[in-house]
């Protein structure tokens, strides 16, 4: 007869079964490997969408710089002021829930009854804009009070044009006309003024 082979000797990864004892683990006596890569150690970021956006990064001006331009904007505003050499002047008023861009001896028409008399002047004082040649002037939302001033004159109270508004349902008996008559106001622009020096 053929001899027995021998049992086999532990193995280096000692899932083997040993000489004189019991199979071992699987993985038992390894070095344990490392979880953190260098990448992770290195604090490395891949770029991504989320880690840096596709539009160029902003950047801002410098404090005293922009102090500077403004002050400089400011005092050449002031001088175009002072001689009157900033040509026709425009504004843009909020009046009756809607926003008007006007300029001088402009009529707006206005679908809504004003508790004021004809011929009677009025201050618009929601002002968001005031604009010239060579400047313009921006509120956050609104100008105050004491740097622009829009005035208006009352010079027409009247109804619109009438509408009619037709019901009808055939084979019904069914029929209703309603006419639709919406009060006007007439308004022309007399004067866009601002202050002599801004603050």
């Amino acid at each position: 007869p053929l001899p027995l082979p021998l049992p086999a000797g532990p193995r280096e990864d000692g899932g083997g079964r040993g000489a004189h004892g019991p199979p071992r683990a699987a993985g038992v006596g390894l070095r344990p490997q490392h979880s953190n890569t260098l990448a992770a150690r290195s604090g490395y970021v891949p770029k991504t969408s989320l880690s840096s956006p596709p539009w160029p990064e902003v950047v801002l001006p410098d404090p005293v710089e922009e102090t500077r331009h403004h002050t400089d904007v400011v005092r050449k505003v002031n001088e175009l002021i002072a001689t009157g050499q900033y040509g026709r002047l425009f504004a843009v008023v909020h009046f009756a829930s809607h926003q008007w861009k006007v300029t001088s001896e402009d009529l707006i028409l206005i679908h809504n009854e004003l508790d004021v008399k004809c011929g009677e002047r009025i201050r618009l004082e929601k002002v968001l804009l005031v604009g010239a040649d060579n400047f313009t002037l921006i509120g956050k939302p609104l100008l105050g009070k004491d740097l622009v001033r829009v005035e208006a004159t009352v010079i027409e109270k009247t109804e619109s044009w009438p509408k009619v508004n037709m019901k009808f349902k055939k084979r019904k008996n069914y029929r209703r006309k309603r006419i639709i008559v919406v009060p006007q106001t007439v308004l022309r622009i007399n004067t866009i003024e601002i202050a002599p020096c801004l603050l």
